[in-house]
């Protein structure tokens, strides 16, 4: 019966269906959330109001699916694997407006919650929606996540993260740190975006969007980020689509800034998709040299190729290959290298609603030898005295300090080189110190933005 639905004309959907069927997506066909998310608005007539409801209802329940699932465990008669996915998607969008959404009136969301599954759902099945989520709100007092006294069982069900990942960062980090961490993903925040600086400036920019009625601020890190306040997507502005800005999370910015490349230079981009930081390498070059864009997938390698056409970024050249192994005409040529590395992603969960979910522990090895296998081939990509940025957008160690000390015991022609003067909004001392070494890794409970790593390396025989 859903997937019929799922394919009708989504014009006609409210927020709560919206939100439904990109739950559907997500959870039975694997689809990424934030695709997901954005092909179902795109295809509705809602107004912005109702498009942010189905926003905010979509990713929370993705976020929170733990606690829900801890609740829902209470009041179901049979378990939750034996129940289908479209009658655990309403109970959990429905269970998620009745926990954390005191805005909207305890009968709205019962009500709502059991039209759309007389829609979706057997008649049986709207019955048992209907059930539960009364039973809830007659329990509630009584049907109570773990506290913070419960400590690991308080981040995995009540904080919502899957339970090998709260072990794995209680044994690297202290328990504030990894509730912060918790908190943070959890928590909606404002949209960065980074000025063009080809075609404005991040003023102008400001003004610009203040004429659509767009309120925006400086970045805390990086001057070319404007924070947008609100909650609003901005993928069919016109100031978008004419390139005069670009979404990106202030802490991937600083990749770019850290390698800070030359007007005239040659940089190889060696995991550019989806182009953002290659953009931001040919702002800072005033789109004077050469940049070279690989991929190993030609999807990919499709959207550089558009980003940069619409950023009207000229000096970049996108090609499709597996930067482990380039022909041999690219040894030896960048004066400066970006190495964004594929890793576990456990610093943008935040943006990646659904990402905790689909994450194993294997993955972290996995990637850390990935990641290392990429930084062991930058060293011959790069001539004498250039420069590597390695980054990443994760937290862990094996991916991140091991791999880099790792890679400078068995490359002794390489050295870190001072961060300090190429990222100045810095001002904590520790992050400081850090900066002069050559490395910084951002995490919520410093620094307030998402999980990311940045070195520079210079290849000095």
């Amino acid at each position: 019966m859903g997937d019929k639905l799922i394919k009708s004309d989504v014009k006609k959907f409210g927020a709560r269906e919206a939100a439904l069927i990109g739950l559907l997506k997500v959870e039975r066909d694997k689809g990424f959330a934030h695709i997901v998310l954005n092909q179902v608005l795109s295809g509705s007539a809602m107004e912005v109001p109702e498009k942010k409801l189905a926003t905010e209802i979509f990713y929370g329940s993705l976020r929170m699916r733990a606690a829900l699932d801890f609740i829902l465990s209470k009041l179901l008669n049979r378990p939750l694997a034996e129940q289908s996915p479209q009658l655990l998607a309403v109970l959990r969008l429905g269970l998620y407006q009745l926990m954390y959404m005191d805005r909207i009136p305890e009968f709205s969301a019962v009500d709502e919650a059991v039209k759309i599954a007389k829609k979706y759902c057997s008649q049986q099945e709207s019955k048992v929606v209907n059930a539960v989520l009364r039973n809830y709100l007659r329990r509630k007092d009584d049907l109570r996540l773990p506290g913070r006294e419960l400590g690991e069982e308080y981040l995995i069900t009540t904080l919502s993260h899957p339970r090998w990942l709260i072990k794995y960062l209680l044994e690297y980090q202290p328990f504030d740190e990894v509730e912060a961490f918790c908190l943070y993903n959890n928590a909606s925040h404002p949209l960065s975006l980074r000025a063009n600086t080809l075609k404005t400036t991040p003023e102008k920019l400001t003004e610009l969007l203040a004429i659509e009625g767009i309120s925006a601020h400086q970045g805390r890190y990086a001057p070319e980020s404007l924070i947008i306040d609100g909650g609003i997507n901005l993928s069919g502005s016109r100031l978008f689509k004419t390139g005069l800005f670009a979404p990106q999370g202030e802490a991937s910015m600083l990749a770019a800034l850290a390698l800070s490349p030359h007007r005239g230079s040659v940089v190889y981009d060696l995991c550019a998709a989806p182009g953002s930081k290659s953009m931001h390498m040919a702002q800072l070059m005033a789109n004077d040299g050469q940049i070279y864009a690989f991929d190993i997938h030609s999807s990919r390698v499709a959207l550089i190729k558009n980003a940069a056409k619409q950023m009207g970024a000229t000096i970049i050249d996108c090609l499709q290959a597996d930067s482990r192994n380039l022909p041999a005409k690219y040894i030896g040529g960048a004066d400066y290298l970006l190495l964004d590395a594929p890793c576990s992603g456990l610093g943008v969960l935040s943006r990646r609603a659904d990402s905790r979910w689909r994450k194993q522990l294997s993955d972290i090895d996995q990637m850390a030898d990935v990641s290392f296998e990429l930084l062991q081939a930058s060293a011959k990509y790069l001539r004498r005295g250039g420069l590597i940025l390695f980054s990443t957008c994760t937290i862990t160690r094996q991916e991140n300090k091991n791999n880099l000390k790792r890679f400078l015991l068995e490359h002794d022609e390489f050295e870190l080189a001072s961060l300090k003067s190429l990222l100045p909004l810095f001002t904590n001392q520790t992050d400081l110190d850090a900066l002069e070494q050559g490395y910084i890794q951002l995490d919520p409970y410093h620094h307030g933005t998402e999980g990311f790593f940045i070195s520079l390396l210079r290849k000095v025989k």
